[in-house]
């Protein structure tokens, strides 16, 4: 999972110009599947994820196939800190700086098409970025933005560094419960 942390926010960062930013405060869930090609491993994670790009924060749940891949995180930008946390431990590390997710400007318009049933039409656009590493990934994002979906995959073959895919589902605007971002007390 931390993986698609990573990815998510490695693979929409921006630096100065973008094609669109997400919204600044939205909650969702996400479904995670990874296929490794090395080891011919798929493993499926559910999360929830919150993203407060007001106050550079970050709060994301993991549930797993197994109870070894589950684990909470809060990234705390402001403050500078990661909390992880699972089965009574935590762990808090550093942050980098705080990037608001964003389609780069350098990403390529590849489709667009929609979803839904008249008159709940939603347009959507797919755009395609060259990650490092080889690593190629399409993005789906909806209105304003909002993501739908993301598939990374790598242009050698076989794919070594494996093939990722996440769908975007159940998503609010706005934080709900601030508290989210409030690390538990093993983390004190």
């Amino acid at each position: 999972m931390f993986v698609f942390l990573l990815s998510l926010t490695v693979s929409m960062i921006t630096g100065e110009a973008s094609q669109c930013c997400v919204p600044p405060q939205f909650q969702t869930n996400i479904d995670t599947m990874t296929s490794l090609s090395s080891t011919m491993d798929k493993r499926f994670q559910t999360a929830r994820f919150s993203y407060d790009a007001m106050s550079k924060k970050l709060r994301t749940h993991v549930v797993a196939q197994t109870k070894e891949d589950e684990f909470d995180r809060i990234e705390d930008f402001s403050a500078g800190k990661s909390f992880t946390w699972a089965r009574g431990i935590c762990k808090v590390s550093s942050t980098g700086p705080f990037n608001q997710i964003c389609i780069p400007d350098e990403a390529k318009l590849v489709r667009e098409s929609f979803m839904g049933v008249s008159p709940n039409i939603i347009k959507l656009k797919t755009y395609m970025v060259t990650l490092e590493n080889n690593m190629t990934e399409l993005t789906t994002v909806g209105d304003n933005c909002t993501p739908i979906e993301m598939v990374s995959f790598s242009s050698k073959s076989p794919q070594p560094d494996g093939q990722f895919m996440r769908i975007f589902y159940n998503m609010s605007m706005g934080i709900k419960d601030s508290s989210i971002f409030t690390p538990p007390k093993i983390c004190s």
